[in-house]
């Protein structure tokens, strides 16, 4: 039998059963496409090569129990993106908020910012902060400033976790609308 030849499912298969030679052939099948989509997202080589890295090894650590319900393609993809957002998630914990507001809110936009604008569009930020529910301000600075877990949070507030996660996702909306327009307005009225 010939592993390149094999469909993405039969590979698959044989990497379930601990064939190291197929997940070396899936590796180098997927590698350059996911390194690239990576790759563009980070700007970085290294940053995108580990990516990929802890993306495969995550799949071969977990191939007897990981049941892919996708295609593998889309499986791979969608790992690649979590990888990323987590890459960026704890560069910010790292770095501290300007990168929050930098590359989490509108990562596509901001390599045009100056750092001074930048500050700028921090304090704009802050203002939309405080213009949240008062409940979804809490989730959001808890999460976002204390670097709480869902699980965290959800415990001290006394709330369920999806609960957390509703906010979440609802002030990352809210703050992405209100704040798209002004970066559009730093970019284009203060130029590079």
């Amino acid at each position: 039998m010939v592993l390149n030849e094999l469909t993405d499912l039969d590979l698959w298969l044989q990497v379930k059963q601990d064939n190291g030679v197929a997940f070396k052939t899936l590796f180098d099948r997927y590698w350059e496409r996911l390194y690239v989509y990576a790759f563009n997202r980070l700007k970085s080589t290294a940053d995108a090569q580990d990516v990929v890295q802890e993306v495969m090894i995550s799949v071969w650590s977990r191939r007897a129990s990981l049941d892919i319900e996708t295609t593998l393609t889309a499986y791979l993809h969608t790992a690649v993106q979590y990888e990323v957002l987590n890459h960026f998630s704890r560069a910010a914990k790292i770095t501290g908020r300007s990168l929050e507001y930098g590359k989490n809110i509108l990562p596509e936009l901001t390599s045009y910012i100056t750092p001074l604008h930048l500050k700028e569009l921090e304090a704009l930020a802050e203002n939309e902060i405080t213009r949240l529910p008062e409940k979804m301000q809490q989730v959001y600075r808890l999460r976002q400033e204390q670097h709480l877990s869902v699980k965290e949070i959800s415990g001290l507030l006394n709330i369920s976790e999806q609960t957390v996660r509703n906010q979440l996702n609802s002030s990352y909306q809210k703050l992405k609308k209100h704040l798209k327009e002004a970066i559009l307005v730093a970019i284009f009225l203060h130029g590079n």
